[in-house]
């Protein structure tokens, strides 16, 4: 029992905490480089495979060699090389990107699953070896959070650490700011002399290889083999995450922390009988929080009511339930649906307020703007 849970935090102990933390990452990954590409007007709907094929090459080179490093590379050349026929289809054919993503996922689905059951269909599942976990000095003593955040395998710190650097990459750097003009402005971009063409195909290959290492983290980090199928949806994750943090790097990383930490809980009540008064006390703190958030942020100079009124709807009622705490059964099915549920409100309340940027989707033709 931890410190978290005796002061009555239910689940959310430092537990929680850690597989939080090991659930975001593959999210955070494929989410980092899908806001690249989608700055430079490349939607990638098939994030999903590029995951797919980092799982499935990555435990095929680590089954095959007994290396993770040569793991690791054969999943990220995997992705990279589906995302280059995504490039093929959308930079160079100017083919639409939503269908040409949808393709890639079945490519991907099939492919690996083909290509699973010829090698291994006929052998017993075999467990190949994973990255192990790094001890930061000093700061992993901190008692109660030092093991669980500094105390992890190095992908996980790669993963936040890129979100630092996107940041500069996109804000503070002419490759940025091309990138950024790629999506918004092409046309004027091109006139400036920035190759439209090349950014985006760069911006889509490095979509296709971070969201690769998130699948094949997959394998060599969190479970050791590989199933068809295995990424579950984690690529729509990684893009509700884009759209949910505002197209920009550190909201990216609040938003797939949120995706990654829910997916955690529902592990961890996937066998309770009832919702837990924890989780109804962080409903409203989370209701609360948005509230304040709607009352210091105005938009045009005024508050939107409609969202204040559902918040303090959403924070009243979370208080109500938490000090009565109600016997509410839910199923199992419905915890294990919980991250996509929330995907799903995310794109319902997000996307008519988001401010994507202006080209994406959009081929660019030149002298066509």
């Amino acid at each position: 029992m931890t410190v978290l849970a005796d002061l009555g935090f239910g689940p959310f102990d430092t537990a929680w905490l850690a597989t939080a933390l090991v659930l975001t990452t593959p999210i955070l990954l494929a989410a980092v480089g899908e806001l690249i590409s989608e700055r430079a007007g490349v939607l990638n709907v098939g994030l999903e495979g590029f995951m797919l094929a980092g799982a499935f090459f990555a435990y095929l080179a680590t089954w095959g060699t007994g290396s993770l490093v040569v793991g690791v590379l054969a999943g990220i050349v995997g992705g990279m090389l589906l995302a280059t026929v995504m490039a093929l289809l959308c930079v160079e054919a100017k083919a639409d990107q939503i269908v040409s993503g949808v393709g890639i996922n079945l490519v991907a689905f099939g492919l690996t699953a083909y290509l699973f059951d010829e090698i291994f269909g006929d052998l017993a599942q075999t467990v190949v070896p994973t990255v192990g976990n790094v001890s930061i000095p000093l700061v992993s003593k901190i008692p109660e959070f030092g093991g669980v955040l500094f105390e992890q395998d190095p992908i996980l710190y790669l993963s936040f650490l890129l979100v630092p650097a996107a940041w500069f990459l996109l804000y503070r750097t002419k490759w940025g700011l091309a990138i950024r003009a790629a999506g918004e402005m092409p046309a004027a971009a091109d006139t400036a002399g920035i190759s439209i063409r090349r950014i985006r195909w760069m911006a889509v290959l490095t979509a296709g290889g971070l969201a690769a290492l998130g699948g094949a983290y997959l394998v060599i980090v969190e479970v050791a083999i590989f199933r068809q199928g295995m990424t579950a949806g984690r690529g729509f994750l990684a893009l509700v995450a884009v759209i949910f943090g505002r197209w920009h790097p550190f909201g990216v990383l609040g938003a797939a922390f949120v995706l990654g930490a829910t997916d955690a809980l529902q592990l961890r009540l996937a066998d309770d009988d009832q919702v837990p008064q924890a989780v109804w006390g962080v409903v409203a703190i989370i209701a609360a929080a948005f509230l304040v958030h709607q009352v210091l942020v105005r938009q045009r100079g005024e508050p939107r009511w409609t969202a204040l009124a559902l918040a303090s709807l959403v924070a009243v009622s979370g208080i109500v339930l938490f000090a009565t705490t109600p016997h509410v059964d839910l199923p199992s099915q419905v915890w294990r649906s919980l991250p996509y549920l929330l995907a799903l409100v995310v794109l319902a309340s997000a996307v008519a307020k988001a401010r994507m940027p202006s080209k994406l989707t959009l081929p660019y033709i030149r002298g066509e703007g």
